[in-house]
């Protein structure tokens, strides 16, 4: 089901993926918590009361819509200059959004919570659609273009200078 919302999975069959999944993986322990449960640290009884186990979905109500599709083209692109053995410069360039694509109608930060927004909540009464714009900066998701520009520069060491010579060693520095 993971990334499947509008390529084989909507509006229309939603509630039989949320079903399907439901009924194999909510409640039951995750990789993580199995592993408490092998070594006999915990129970699965114990691990349910925690909340520690796959959370089950709430179902979609009647009535759901689609949520607009995410259109966007990122690249990066870099490269690598060094200078003598010691130094290295790498910029690099990335483009977000790079034809500058509309979008829509995002989900929230967090998906299948059935509240309105979501993926599995948004009924037509409900249906806010708002332009994603560019937000705080930090991960805009869907924002118009965007353009990262990036340098990295990297100082090594010789193995002298990275491990030097303890007294008495024998070596040299």
């Amino acid at each position: 089901m993971r990334g499947n919302f509008d390529r084989g999975i909507d509006a229309s069959n939603i509630n039989k993926a949320i079903g399907n999944y439901n009924s194999r993986y909510a409640n039951q322990p995750t990789p993580a918590s199995q592993l408490l449960i092998q070594n006999g640290l915990f129970t699965l009884t114990q691990l349910r009361a925690w909340g520690a186990v796959a959370p089950a979905v709430p179902l979609a109500p009647p009535g759901l819509v689609n949520l607009f599709w995410l259109r966007a083209f990122d690249r990066k692109i870099g490269w690598s200059y060094r200078i003598r053995e010691r130094f290295a410069f790498e910029p690099t360039v990335g483009f977000y959004n790079l034809f500058n694509f509309a979008n829509f109608d995002l989900p929230g930060a967090t998906l299948l919570t059935g509240a309105a927004g979501q993926i599995n909540g948004t009924t037509r009464a409900e249906h806010v659609v708002d332009r994603v714009g560019v937000g705080t900066g930090v991960y805009p998701l869907g924002a118009p273009r965007q353009i990262e520009l990036g340098l990295r520069i990297t100082f090594q060491l010789e193995a002298t200078e990275r491990y030097p010579a303890r007294p008495g060693s024998g070596r040299r520095a």
